[in-house]
C-alpha cells in the first residue's frame, strides 16, 4: 500500500534575520572586554576606580543582550497549504508551538500598507486576521504575500 500524502500547494518556513553567526558573539563580547580592560586601567590609574563595577555591569548587559538575541532567533512560522488547510504554526523562541488552521478556500492575504515604507501581512478568514512575518522586512513580507496568493490560486484550480 502506497503511502498518499496530501499534495503541497505552499510549504514555507519563515525566520528572523540575523546580521551575526553566533560563532562571532565571543570575538565581539572579548574585543569590548579588552576595550574595557583598556579603559578600567586608565580609569584606575586616573584614581577613578568607583567606575569599574559600571563598566563590569556593561559588559554582562552586553553578553545578555547578545544571548537574547539570539534566542529570539529561534521563533519560526511555518506556512503549509496542502489539499485540505492552510496551517500556520508560530514557535516561540523556547520552542512553543502554535497552531492555525484556516480554510483556504475563504482566506485573503491582506497587505496593510503604511505612509512610509512599513508595512503589515495579515491572512484573513471570516472573522480572523492572523499577522504573518511580523519580523521579515517591507520588502520580504510584499515577496511573501505574493507567494502566498500564488499558492492558494494554484489550490483553488487544483493544480498542485
Amino acid at each position: 500500500m502506497a503511502d498518499s500524502k496530501p499534495p503541497l500547494f505552499l510549504d514555507l518556513r519563515l525566520w528572523p534575520n540575523r546580521s551575526m553567526q553566533p560563532r562571532h558573539v565571543p570575538w565581539v563580547v572579548g574585543g569590548v572586554s579588552l576595550v574595557f580592560a583598556l579603559m578600567a586601567l586608565r580609569f584606575l590609574l586616573l584614581g577613578a576606580w568607583p567606575v569599574l563595577p559600571f563598566l563590569l555591569v556593561d559588559l554582562a548587559l552586553l553578553a545578555w543582550a547578545l544571548r537574547a538575541s539570539f534566542r529570539s532567533g529561534n521563533a519560526a512560522e511555518l506556512l503549509r497549504l496542502d489539499t485540505h488547510a492552510l496551517e500556520l504554526v508560530r514557535v516561540s523562541p523556547l520552542g512553543a508551538r502554535r497552531c492555525h488552521r484556516l480554510e483556504p478556500l475563504a482566506v485573503r492575504v491582506e497587505l496593510e500598507r503604511f505612509p512610509d515604507t512599513r508595512n503589515r501581512l495579515w491572512l484573513a478568514c471570516r472573522d480572523r486576521r492572523i499577522a504573518v512575518g511580523s519580523f521579515l522586512s517591507a520588502a520580504e513580507r510584499e515577496e511573501l504575500a505574493r507567494a502566498i496568493e500564488a499558492g492558494l490560486a494554484r489550490w483553488r484550480s487544483g493544480r498542485a
